[in-house]
């Protein structure tokens, strides 16, 4: 199964409240966690490295917070991703590790049909952005909406 972490889930969420419900206030990563009963230590550490690539902006202090650290628009899915899960990657040769961390490596005639994938996951996470996030599309029918499930028909 191909899915996004926890932590970009979570990530995905605290983005989402704030550009909603913490546009004039600064808000408090055990609110957000309430709100989607999550665990506040995990968001919390989520938050902070957001802030670190300036998703956010943290206010410390007892009467800090977190706000955006940028209009939605500009924030893209690729950008939440790579600050809570490190690069982009849909395989273990395009992990940092490269080719060295793949023991397929030597035999593997999969990276260049894998590559256009790659790029082309890569394309859609750059384009798309917190705003197209805040304003999703209906579902339309069954449990996955119009995704295309990745289920290979039997012969």
């Amino acid at each position: 199964m191909f899915t996004f972490t926890k932590k970009t889930d979570y990530a995905l969420l605290a983005l989402c409240f704030l550009a909603t419900e913490g546009t004039d206030r600064l808000v408090g990563p055990r609110e957000i966690a309430q709100r989607y009963e999550i665990p506040a230590e995990l968001l919390a550490k989520v938050m902070q490295a957001l802030a670190k690539r300036k998703l956010m902006v943290s206010v410390p202090g007892p009467t800090g917070g977190y706000q955006l650290g940028r209009e939605a628009i500009q924030i893209s899915i690729a950008e939440i991703v790579e600050a809570t899960d490190g690069p982009l990657a849909i395989a273990q040769c395009w992990e940092e590790s490269g080719l060295d961390g793949c023991q397929q490596a030597r035999h593997c005639h999969l990276r260049g049909p894998l590559a256009r994938i790659q790029e082309q996951m890569a394309g859609i996470l750059r384009q798309m952005t917190l705003a197209d996030v805040l304003a999703p599309e209906p579902l339309r029918g069954g449990r996955f909406g119009n995704a295309v499930p990745l289920i290979m028909a039997q012969k």
